[in-house]
């Protein structure tokens, strides 16, 4: 399903309106009927109602809610927090209708709006709409207070007033709603954070917007939904399928001590469905790792007594320095992947560490791509810091990267602070995508993907993904579905969804809200089930 900002919707409100020759009061109509049954239906119990209406087209929905509340037999009260005289041509329409047919509309002053709202049951927050901008002031600001304060059940037409649209967080205070019925398509704040706490239940309301403008390709933002899962999911693999199908993938890193994020994102790669890796580490790492997941071939990156000898060499640079070492690390690649078939991708960072023999080996992989064979690489982990130095020292890489930051991560990479980042995570994306000239999935609850131009974003998962190793075994993941040649968009955009599936499997399973890793690589299999059902029967059991 498409996502759109504020000036898209209102694109597509006007291309339905002076392109098709949908009347605006008709659009109108049927948002305020989609709302208003949904209420009727989920709330057959509740008789007292208020509904709080703004003098846009927003209120004008809110105006159509409440007719048709009202004239289901329920107790409708309106508060009108603005001026006749600025009411929207349409929103007239409706306002003179809830006043024809006897619904007490009240003005909303300074004065009473502080306690106007106390004891209703459900109130329905019409105030401003999806083209709100700035901070709240005068009386709609007292009007959002008050509904927040009611301790009703709160309904928000479209978007929470205060609100919005474009991904960013209030300015002043917006209405937390348990429950938006959003009008045609989400915004990018309903389905993405810090705007999700504003939206509580988010309930799509189809008013028969044409197709053609709904989908169409112009509209860049997609949620990692069902239909995109059924689309894109790679086809199975054919009967007469080898393990070299799809591809030869790399690990590099596991350095000594961290030889666990490796074991992680490998046992991930292969519980994917993956047909062939390889590990490259030091040469104490692989002595650990080798035969921990049976399926992975492990690799030195040089002979041990030459791996020591550059080890000792590090110890005694003063700074962060890879400089005098990145010949001889060039030199170990070189002869590595000389001896090997090109590999179709590698993953580049987990476990590697941070000292200065990890940074040569990053900057001799980043630098010798071309000349090893490698065209696409995944950096995660440990990579993402050196990520973020080379790209300074650098510039952009010269392959196609795909990086996979959480918001400390993110924060080296394109230079803002984590509180920048989170106030518009949505804009971060793309801005760190630009930054690095890569493609990026930048982690977190609702995980958002973006290549510079197109955003995707996820809707599985729970916080009990917060835990140790959980990145790593996305990695694995996403190696696996890169190696079958899909874009690095598709395969980190399913990667996450697979991921917050199996997460959300095994919360739904256990009724826990902590998990270790281990216990999300112990799902996929389910996951890649509940997928391969939903794009064999367009849906998932």
């Amino acid at each position: 399903m498409k996502v759109v900002s504020a000036e898209e919707m209102r694109r597509i409100d006007e291309a339905a309106i002076n392109g098709f020759g949908i009347p605006g009061e008709v659009l109108m109509a049927c948002a305020g009927r989609v709302a208003a049954n949904y209420i009727i239906d989920e709330f057959s119990g509740i008789s007292d109602i208020a509904v709080v209406c703004g003098s846009g087209n927003n209120g004008g929905d809110g105006f159509v809610v409440a007719y048709l509340l009202f004239n289901s037999g329920r107790n409708v009260r309106v508060y009108f927090a603005g001026a006749e005289e600025k009411l929207s041509a349409s929103a007239r329409i409706y306002h003179s209708l809830c006043k024809n047919a006897g619904i007490p509309i009240a003005p909303v002053t300074d004065e009473q709006s502080e306690n106007a709202l106390a004891g209703t049951e459900l109130v329905v927050d019409a105030l401003a709409g999806t083209g709100f901008s700035g901070t709240p002031r005068g009386v709609l600001a007292k009007a959002i207070s008050a509904v927040n304060r009611s301790g009703a059940i709160i309904i928000s037409i479209d978007v929470p007033s205060g609100l919005p649209s474009d991904g960013e967080a209030p300015q002043g205070e917006a209405v937390f709603a348990d429950i938006t019925v959003t009008i045609g398509l989400p915004k990018i704040s309903l389905v993405t954070y810090p705007g999700k706490r504003w939206t509580g239940k988010l309930v799509l309301a189809d008013i028969g917007f044409p197709r053609a403008l709904t989908e169409s390709d112009a509209l860049n933002a997609e949620l990692i939904d069902e239909e995109y899962v059924c689309s894109r999911f790679p086809a199975a693999r054919d009967a007469d399928a080898h393990k070299n199908s799809w591809g030869h993938v790399l690990f590099v890193g596991g350095f000594d001590g961290m030889e666990g994020a490796l074991l992680l994102a490998a046992s991930a790669f292969f519980e994917t469905g993956a047909g062939i890796a390889t590990a490259l580490t030091t040469p104490n790492a692989r002595n650990i790792i080798a035969g921990k997941v049976p399926e992975l071939m492990t690799a030195s990156l040089a002979p041990e007594n030459a791996w020591y000898n550059l080890v000792e060499k590090c110890n005694h640079i003063k700074n962060d320095s890879s400089g005098s070492v990145l010949p001889e690390v060039k030199k170990m690649l070189g002869d590595f992947f000389s001896s090997r078939k090109p590999f179709g991708f590698v993953v580049l960072g987990p476990g590697m560490g941070r000292g200065v023999l990890s940074k040569a080996v990053f900057e001799a992989l980043m630098e010798g791509a071309a000349d090893f064979g490698l065209s696409r690489v995944l950096i995660d982990g440990d990579g993402l810091y050196h990520f973020a130095e080379y790209l300074k020292q650098k510039g952009k890489p010269i392959v196609d990267v795909l990086i996979t930051p959480h918001f400390l991560e993110a924060s080296r990479i394109c230079g803002k602070s984590i509180d920048e980042i989170k106030h518009n995570r949505f804009a971060a994306a793309s801005e760190l995508s630009h930054a690095a000239g890569a493609t990026v999935l930048l982690k977190g609850p609702a995980s958002i993907v973006c290549d510079g131009t197109n955003w995707r974003i996820n809707t599985t998962g729970n916080p009990a993904l917060a835990t140790a190793g959980s990145g790593d075994v996305l990695c694995g993941i996403i190696a696996s579905l890169a190696s079958r040649g899909i874009s690095l968009r598709d395969a980190a955009a399913l990667g996450a969804w697979l991921h917050g599936c199996a997460a959300d499997l095994y919360v739904r399973k256990t009724r826990k809200n902590a998990m270790k890793a281990s216990d999300i690589i112990a799902h996929i299999g389910e996951a890649l089930r509940s997928a391969a059902e939903m794009k064999g029967h367009g849906r998932a059991n």
